[in-house]
């Protein structure tokens, strides 16, 4: 990629991410983001995930939360730290499309549209696994593409996996998409086996008590419930799905084929997350990790075509119409963005809390005495830097889990609470 290409898109997106940062603030958007904040903070003040208190998802996922706010553990820094990984996204989408077209418009636009899709935008610089598989899973299809970097695909899938097990499903696609699937494979069991070992040693069999046995025992919500949020998710990614289709349509067109099917692979396999919403306690967060491929499918389809004296124009005119509608609602309206919210749904898929509202929420948990249980949210304890009962970050699992009795024991006895 010629330096040009990648300094006009470098100096584009520092400034996307200045503006998303000042936009955002402190405002409360995820559930999970306050969950896992709140459970990083305590690793790092000494509490051991999986013993101390209960963990949902794998080891490494919590070493990489634990590992930002052992340098500073305020909410800013930790916005603009994620902010940073949601950055490195953008660059390997700048990269897929120069790959496939080698058109520094196309690259640099869909680099910077990385960072404004729909949930993208929703779940900017939050403290979730799809932040950090989103990046992995990409940069294993770049990898995977290429025989002699396949061992590295593996290892990057094996990452992702160790951040949330949902992902080996996308991650083993993307592998078998690539030219050498079996080298990917093996270099992902291998580094899969290691980590095991490794985890094991480190936090015992609690890990497998908790990310999986747990995660089986929260159930599955009603039926109506998860065409709900399906349907939302397929409103959200309508745009990039329908311009990604025409684009595959083009293929003959790509520079490299070998990372068309790996990036048609990742794009497939995550789409197939959305069938995790089934279960209780998931949310579409995971289509985080759908759109990069999408997007970068829908920006290359555009490029391959711009010459052309068809209608194809009209198709990526109405898609890039959909796609503003939505993020400008999320931007210009967080708290209620209509655009974003599927139509006839009963509530606005939107911000949790921000302003005033959260203020209040904090100044009341800050007015608490420090040693007593604070009986809040997560986000709301951690930014009001407050004990949750138990010192438990992970109050759902907890509920709706029998094995971890112990913990919801420990919560129910920590006594009193305030507000």
């Amino acid at each position: 990629m010629p330096r040009s290409v990648f300094t006009t898109w470098l100096l584009a997106g520092l400034a996307v991410a200045v503006g998303l940062y000042a936009w955002q603030g402190q405002g409360y958007w995820e559930y999970s983001d306050g969950v896992y904040a709140y459970s990083a903070r305590a690793f790092v003040n000494g509490a051991e995930p999986y013993r101390d208190f209960a963990a949902a998802q794998p080891p490494l996922f919590y070493l990489l939360g634990a590992g930002i706010l052992s340098i500073h553990d305020g909410i800013h820094f930790l916005r603009a730290s994620m902010g940073i990984v949601d950055l490195g996204l953008a660059a390997l989408v700048l990269l897929s499309v120069w790959r496939l077209t080698a058109v520094p418009v196309a690259a640099v636009a869909a680099g910077l549209l990385a960072l404004l899709t729909p949930w993208a935008l929703h779940e900017h610089a939050q403290l979730m696994p799809e932040t950090f598989a989103a990046p992995l899973l990409l940069g294993a299809a770049l990898t995977a593409s290429r025989e002699e970097s396949t061992p590295v695909a593996g290892l990057l899938v094996a990452a992702a996996v160790s951040c949330k097990l949902a992902f080996i499903i996308p991650g083993v696609l993307i592998l078998l998409a690539g030219p050498s699937p079996r080298r990917g494979l093996i270099a992902l069991a291998a580094t899969g086996a290691g980590l095991v070992v490794l985890f094991a040693a480190l936090f015992g069999a609690d890990v497998w008590r908790e990310a999986v046995v747990a995660q089986r025992q929260t159930g599955l919500v009603s039926l109506h419930y998860a065409a709900e949020l399906g349907v939302q998710g397929i409103w959200n990614l309508a745009p990039l799905l329908i311009a990604a289709a025409f684009a595959w349509r083009l293929r003959d067109r790509a520079r490299d084929r070998a990372l068309l099917r790996t990036l048609v692979a990742f794009a497939l396999g995550s789409l197939l997350l959305l069938a995790t919403v089934a279960k209780r306690g998931s949310y579409l967060n995971v289509v985080v990790v759908a759109e990069p491929a999408l997007l970068a499918l829908a920006c290359c389809g555009a490029a391959w075509t711009v010459h052309d004296r068809s209608r194809a124009r009209l198709l990526w005119a109405a898609c890039a119409a959909g796609l503003a509608l939505q993020t400008g609602s999320l931007l210009i309206s967080p708290d209620s963005p209509k655009a974003f919210t599927r139509p006839f749904a009963a509530k606005q898929a939107g911000r949790r809390l921000s302003g005033q509202a959260l203020d209040r929420q904090v100044k009341a948990a800050t007015s608490c005495p420090a040693g007593v249980a604070n009986s809040g949210e997560p986000y709301i304890a951690y930014l009001a830097r407050r004990r949750l009962p138990g010192n438990q970050g992970d109050p759902f699992i907890i509920q709706h889990a029998r094995s971890l009795s112990r913990f919801a024991r420990r919560t129910d006895a920590d006594q009193p609470r305030c507000p």
